[in-house]
């Protein structure tokens, strides 16, 4: 019996040794970590980190930039994994810019004609034979403008 509690004595030495030594080998602190991260991360972009867990919040300009940050966080020794909540800038197309690309491959068949387009008019310039005007009239119509201003002379 004397034996029996002699060994259960051990036992509690042991395991307090085992979690007291354990509990000092801990990684870098999260404040730690997270100040070395933020140093990779471009402006508006913000990251917290817990318990080795780094998230990522803001917009990014691009893709590229996003996973580049990403990679670099990554690569710090004590990053556990990484919440991506950031998003991308997305790319705004104005109306003016798809009318420009569809106006200019619908003149592409008139030499001479060119157009100028804001805000949804466009202006119609260059030198014609007078039998192409309904021709290219129609053509532009075709692809919804606010309006055409018709200054090609003919």
């Amino acid at each position: 019996m004397k034996q029996l509690g002699k060994i259960c004595i051990a036992f509690a030495i042991v395991g307090s040794l085992t979690v007291g030594l354990s509990s000092c080998k801990s990684g870098p602190k999260d404040s730690d970590l997270q100040t070395q991260a933020q140093t990779s991360l471009p402006e508006g972009i913000s990251i917290d980190v817990k318990k080795g867990v780094a998230t990522l919040t803001g917009e990014f300009k691009d893709d590229v930039a996003k996973q580049q940050a990403e990679n670099a966080i990554k690569a710090i020794a004590g990053i556990k994994s990484v919440v991506d909540n950031a998003t991308v800038k997305s790319v705004e197309i104005s109306a003016d810019d798809t009318l420009k690309a569809s106006v200019t491959e619908a003149l592409k068949s008139f030499a001479g004609v060119t157009a100028d387009i804001k805000d949804g008019v466009v202006t119609l310039n260059g030198n014609i034979k007078k039998e192409d005007l309904p021709k290219i009239m129609q053509v532009v119509n075709a692809l919804n403008p606010k309006k055409v201003e018709n200054k090609l002379v003919y």
